[in-house]
């Protein structure tokens, strides 16, 4: 971990928070202007708090989220089939190792059939990749793991996010899909970020051309806001991150009001969306409204599941 760059990206996520609570002090002042000393520290003392608070809750372990979705096409042997996704772990100068370390560790205690990591896997260039690979590559899943890029692979350079992902054992999909133990289909899409590439970009026709429709199909997407797509296309589970859940004020409320789509699950027809909050944080190592997490689904026959279960997510912390 770089030092210098961990207080810089703190000193940026105070003043966001800042930000957030100026117009609030700005407002109190005006309706109770004799007051203004009071509420000016009044407004210093609560910054201070949400920092500890963002700064503690950013650092903790991520939590596991539990999630049963209920697919009608799923085959009958592989009712059960456990999918874990990581997501927005953004590798880089503020990344701690033993942090990648103990998160590898939370992985493969789920046992999982599949994992899945929705981009941003690298960030900003630390000169640290040989590490980053030997603390991904003990990921242990029975069918291995599988990635798309994200707008921040493409920042760091995409052909190190390729280097990184092919060191580590982890299989990329670019507007690809694979078959998955004759259990599921997963596609994976591409980055908008790549339309500044050669034949890059996302293309959901692509990824999905000659898709078993026996078979459930589960779409990686960096982003979230391409699930009307998706729905139209009659995708059974979209997977994405990108949004972080806003990590800290004003950002979540930038994210509550530019995407339908910004934590947690959705269903649409009969596809369903999952927006994780992101394993890891990007910039400020802070959080406040959301959470680190790691999510593990299981794909159960609609028979094998209550009927409360679509959506059904609890926290292991």
């Amino acid at each position: 971990m770089n030092p210098l760059s961990l207080v810089i990206c703190t000193c940026l996520g105070v003043l966001a928070m800042a930000a957030a609570l100026l117009p609030i002090a700005w407002l109190a002042s005006r309706i109770l202007p004799g007051r203004r000393t009071a509420i000016a520290f009044i407004t210093l003392t609560v910054l201070v708090a949400l920092t500890a608070c963002a700064l503690v809750k950013g650092s903790r372990p991520p939590v596991v989220t539990h999630v049963t979705v209920s697919l009608a096409n799923l085959p009958p042997d592989a009712s059960g089939f456990t999918l874990v996704q990581l997501s927005d772990l953004h590798l880089g100068r503020l990344t701690r190792l033993d942090r990648l370390h103990a998160i590898v560790g939370q992985v493969n205690a789920t046992a999982a059939d599949l994992v899945v990591i929705t981009g941003d896997l690298a960030d900003a260039d630390a000169g640290r990749d040989g590490e980053f690979c030997e603390g991904l590559k003990p990921i242990s899943a029975r069918h291995g793991v599988v990635a798309v890029p994200g707008n921040h692979d493409y920042a760091a350079g995409i052909e190190r996010f390729l280097r990184l992902a092919r060191c580590s054992n982890i299989t990329v999909l670019r507007n690809e899909r694979l078959s998955i133990g004759g259990a599921i289909q997963v596609a994976g899409l591409d980055e908008a970020a790549g339309r500044s590439f050669a034949e890059g970009g996302p293309n959901l026709d692509k990824a999905l051309a000659g898709c078993d429709p026996g078979r459930p199909v589960v779409l990686l997407w960096h982003m979230p806001y391409g699930f009307d797509r998706a729905a139209r296309k009659h995708v059974d589970l979209q997977l994405s991150g990108h949004t972080h859940g806003g990590q800290i004020p004003p950002m979540d409320l930038l994210v509550w009001l530019t995407t339908p789509y910004s934590s947690g699950f959705y269903e649409k027809g009969g596809s369903r969306l999952y927006v994780s909050d992101g394993t890891g944080t990007w910039g400020p190592p802070m959080r406040l409204f959301s959470r680190n997490e790691i999510v593990r689904f299981t794909l159960v026959r609609p028979h094998a599941a209550r009927p409360d279960l679509g959506g059904l997510h609890q926290h292991d912390r």
